[in-house]
């Protein structure tokens, strides 16, 4: 769709990120990703700044905060737009994830109520930005009830990566471990999922014939290499497959450890030093993958009306 370029598509992606960031984070602390993961602080750290940046450039790409500043404050009062919605969602989201972020920088006490309410708002924040074009039914293949969850899922995943990525070169205390494999991939499972009964419901013509075109030109036209290169096999084919692969690894060597007690150091090391290196190329992946993603929602879009005449 031509009216939206790559402002948008950059805003999606950090969006979706910096919100991902945070549940990680959450997660870690809550200990659903295992005990003592390496994951606690740096989805707090750059949460709110990475979404801050992305929203900067929504305001001015959608808003056209350059040349006419004064629109803005539309933004603020017209409470039956979803992105009036998103502003009031973004600006609480970097509010509270400032806060947060401070004081974990600080160690120092967070309220549960702020770490509650930074969860609540990240997920709010995933959504927005698949809600932001779901809504608008002009353009058939983004008018889907799951665009919003697709984007909660890919958002999740990639802000999980980029935790994990930052957390191994900075973060000294605490470890990697299975928990977090696992769940990512369920998430990558759930996201293959979503994808097909999206493209399955585009392609059978359930959103019309639009949003079929905008299927094929996806899967068979010009953006082909994108979606089957770097969305497909980049972001979603290689990461399942490592994730499953490093999954039964370390059932395999949790049985190990318990029948040969002896090997359990010298085990435990040589394994984990080799899969962190491969799952940490697979979260770059995941990161591309997750920009591919947007970048074809955003350009293969196409409208129900095209704006002329004939």
């Amino acid at each position: 769709m031509h009216h939206w370029h790559w402002l948008i598509v950059i805003y999606l992606f950090l969006g979706g990120l910096g919100a991902g960031a945070y549940l990680t984070s959450f997660a870690a602390e809550k200990g659903w990703l295992g005990s003592n993961s390496h994951l606690k602080r740096v989805g707090y750290l750059i949460a709110a700044p990475i979404v801050a940046i992305g929203t900067i450039l929504l305001v001015f790409d959608l808003g056209q905060g350059l040349h006419k500043p004064w629109l803005l404050i539309r933004l603020l009062v017209n409470f039956s737009s979803v992105m009036t919605w998103g502003v009031y969602i973004l600006s609480g989201f970097i509010i509270v994830g400032l806060v947060k972020g401070f004081l974990v920088l600080k160690n120092q006490s967070v309220p549960t109520v702020i770490t509650w309410l930074g969860a609540f708002l990240a997920i709010a924040t995933c959504a927005y930005t698949g809600l932001l074009v779901a809504v608008i039914r002009a353009v058939p293949i983004w008018n889907s009830y799951l665009m919003p969850l697709l984007f909660i899922i890919s958002a999740i995943s990639t802000g999980l990566s980029v935790t994990t990525i930052l957390a191994h070169f900075i973060e000294k205390e605490g470890k990697a471990n299975a928990r977090e494999g696992q769940a990512h991939l369920h998430l990558i499972v759930a996201e293959v999922v979503i994808v097909a009964i999206f493209l399955g419901m585009m392609v059978s013509g359930l959103n019309g014939p639009v949003g079929t075109e905008s299927a094929k030109l996806v899967m068979f036209g010009p953006y082909t290499f994108i979606f089957w290169g770097y969305f497909i096999i980049l972001g979603l084919i290689c990461p399942l497959g490592v994730f499953a692969l490093e999954n039964l690894k370390s059932k395999k060597l949790a049985k190990k450890v318990l029948t040969e007690p002896v090997l359990r150091e010298t085990t435990a090391t040589s394994e984990s030093s080799h899969s962190s290196y491969l799952m940490l190329v697979t979260d770059y992946f995941v990161l591309v993958g997750g920009f591919a993603l947007r970048a074809l929602v955003i350009f293969a879009a196409l409208p129900i009306w095209d704006g002329t005449i004939k």
